[in-house]
């Protein structure tokens, strides 16, 4: 990957709308699109943003933009906690409103949205607001990493007030097609943190380990004076197993077909004092769902309270999480990991 940047315009008042609107187009600047495709993602942030403001009370509008050597996208992720809506599509027909039944304003701004994006999703059900997923990229745009038998989606935003994260993730196929997953939070915020996690990256970027233990060992010994981190490494394998190390505050939660199961991480700190890397392996049969986060998210979610939920794509299920759940004092992290249709 080229290159990534992330980041979240709050949606209280009118001017903002003009502010998502002005970080987009910066976003689409560094990602390599045309006018058009500017053009394109600039109405697409304006629609969501004017709906968050109109029929959901205020909210918030996360930008997500990769730029690789085949193209970039950026990702437009729209929540807020209105009053949401009984039937999605109803209100995706132009000219039907879901405000007090003035007509002033517009089921044409989801359907804008759904027509001008390369990709388009949304969950909102009555009392539980609305979050939108969709994007746009440039002509034959493919993403570089693409993971066998996975979906894998996720938020990674700093504090309010910082201009960096000091949590980050990434993600990498071994030799053998299974998957590794990295997760972690440098301690702190702000830059220290940051600079934590970005060597924590670029260690499970270049280390040949493939096990979560001894890549954490590597992880360990790169970070030897940074502020350190909490970290978690996992592999997923074909043959239905997973295994996972973690030192420090990163949770884990797994459910599949017959059961679910949190996982375990010792006490520690990565780059500072870690005793004997432990290994857990978890196995699971038929579809598995997997969410991973930071301290940065409270613990009390229950994706259960959310019909559906749990059956759509990665980032939204990220998405929704977040906006209920994240602490505005800390960066957040949130990744979710879903087996894939064959």
């Amino acid at each position: 990957m080229d290159g990534t940047a992330i980041v979240s315009v709050p949606i209280r008042e009118q001017s903002q709308i003009s502010e998502a609107r002005r970080k987009a187009l910066q976003l689409a600047g560094t990602a390599g699109f045309s006018e058009q495709d500017s053009g394109r993602l600039a109405l697409v942030v304006t629609e969501a943003a004017t709906n968050i403001l109109r029929h959901g009370g205020g909210g918030e509008i996360v930008l997500d933009a990769r730029s690789e050597r085949t193209g970039g996208q950026v990702d437009v992720i729209a929540l807020d906690n209105g009053p949401g809506m009984a039937n999605v599509q109803d209100c995706m027909r132009d000219g039907v409103s879901t405000a007090d039944g003035t007509g002033s304003s517009l089921g044409t701004g989801l359907g804008s949205i759904r027509r001008q994006s390369d990709h388009f999703d949304v969950y909102s059900k009555p009392g539980l607001g609305t979050a939108i997923v969709c994007g746009v990229r440039t002509a034959g745009h493919r993403p570089a990493l693409v993971l066998p038998g996975l979906e894998i989606g996720g938020i990674c935003l700093p504090r309010i007030g910082e201009a960096m994260s000091g949590d980050a993730w990434a993600a990498r196929v071994t030799e053998r097609g299974a998957t590794l997953l990295l997760l972690c939070d440098g301690l702190g915020h702000g830059l220290g943190a940051a600079m934590a996690a970005d060597a924590a990256r670029s260690a499970f970027a270049h280390t040949s380990a493939r096990q979560p233990g001894a890549v954490l060992e590597d992880l360990h010994r790169a970070l030897i004076g940074t502020r350190g981190a909490a970290a978690a490494v996992v592999r997923f394998e074909q043959e239905r197993a997973i295994h996972f190390a973690g030192v420090g505050n990163i949770s884990g939660f797994f459910r599949w077909r017959d059961g679910q199961t949190r996982t375990l991480s010792q006490n520690g700190v990565v780059g500072h004092n870690v005793s004997k890397v432990k290994e857990l392996e978890y196995a699971y049969d038929g579809d598995l769902l997997a969410v991973f986060h930071s301290d940065g998210l409270s613990t009390k979610w229950d994706i259960d309270s959310y019909p559906g939920l749990a059956t759509r794509r990665p980032t939204m299920i990220a998405a929704v999480l977040y906006r209920d759940f994240k602490r505005v004092r800390d960066d957040n992290l949130i990744v979710v990991v879903k087996t894939s249709e064959p």
